[in-house]
């Protein structure tokens, strides 16, 4: 991933930070940034990327491989496991 001109991040937002940045995520994924497949940044650069810190990337990370969004592989990385919005009828 390359660095953002602006974070989509919104800090003053009522919204917990880690959610946003899974939503960002997801928004990546949706619009083909982030393949079906495709590794994610190391969480310290994802952190970065979103603005936001290595905790709360970790715990946007957790927040969608719990949904199955995401998947991390041991000594290999994360990857994108599903695309949220394949399942909508159309």
């Amino acid at each position: 991933m390359t660095m953002r001109e602006r974070s989509p991040i919104d800090h003053m937002s009522p919204e917990y930070i880690h959610r946003q940045v899974a939503a960002a995520i997801v928004a990546d994924i949706n619009s083909g940034r982030l393949p079906l497949g495709a590794r994610l940044a190391g969480e310290r650069a994802m952190a970065e990327e979103y603005g936001a810190a290595i905790g709360t990337a970790r715990r946007a990370i957790a927040l969608l491989r719990e949904q199955g969004v995401l998947v991390t592989m041991p000594a290999r990385g994360t990857f994108v496991a599903w695309k949220p919005d394949d399942d909508t009828d159309e």
